[in-house]
């Protein structure tokens, strides 16, 4: 009983699951940055990266419009983290 309510909730709310991965990945680089190690912080981010890719794209498949937008501003504030830590490893070399 339980499980199906579970997949249940997970096929209703697959968007936000999505965004939340994508999230958890996006602070495990912010995580290893906050550990001076920015090369690592980048790959875990450019995961994140990739895990709302792969959510705005079924958003578009499913006609998740709001949910698109979403996924399209935590999109933005990753990319946008990326930028500046790739820009902080420039100016320290």
């Amino acid at each position: 009983m339980l499980t199906s309510e579970w997949s249940n909730f997970e096929a209703q709310h697959w968007l936000v699951g999505g965004i939340v991965a994508s999230l958890m990945w996006f602070v495990a680089g912010r995580q290893s940055f906050s550990n001076k190690k920015p090369d690592a912080a980048i790959a875990w981010q450019c995961v994140g990266v990739l895990t709302i890719v792969a959510v705005c794209g079924w958003a578009v498949v499913k006609e998740e419009w709001l949910g698109l937008s979403f996924a399209i501003v935590v999109l933005y504030i990753e990319v946008r983290s990326i930028r500046r830590i790739s820009a902080s490893q420039r100016v320290q070399r």
